[in-house]
């Protein structure tokens, strides 16, 4: 007895293999949710006092966070400011130094002479 598949039976043959397939995984991944979820809730149930205690305290610690960013943010500010005022100085002492460089070299170039 003979037996021939057509390409179309083939077709439909991988179609559900894949469709197989992929119902599988997606069991699969359904029960690793589930469990996931699971121990989620067992982690809340077992911190739940501990969280009714801290979440009130999360607007305070947010504004006092919002509160020392600012603090840095205007301490950075100055620093800014003191290192530009620093560099500047360095600037007219070096100025400074060349000018005093120049005269000197006039004057002892005048005795060498």
């Amino acid at each position: 007895m003979e037996g021939y598949i057509t390409y179309s039976q083939l077709g439909l043959l991988i179609i559900f293999l894949v469709v197989v397939a992929a119902g599988g995984y997606t069991i699969v991944t359904l029960r690793n949710v589930n469990s996931a979820v699971k121990d989620i809730g067992i982690i809340l149930k077992e911190n739940q006092e501990a969280l009714g205690r801290v979440i009130p305290n999360i607007a305070i610690a947010s504004e006092n966070v919002a509160v020392i960013t600012h603090d840095l943010r205007a301490g950075f500010s100055e620093t800014s400011k003191a290192m530009e005022t620093a560099d500047q100085i360095a600037a007219y002492a070096v100025v400074i130094g060349e000018t005093a460089k120049a005269i000197a070299g006039l004057f002892t170039a005048g005795k060498k002479s």
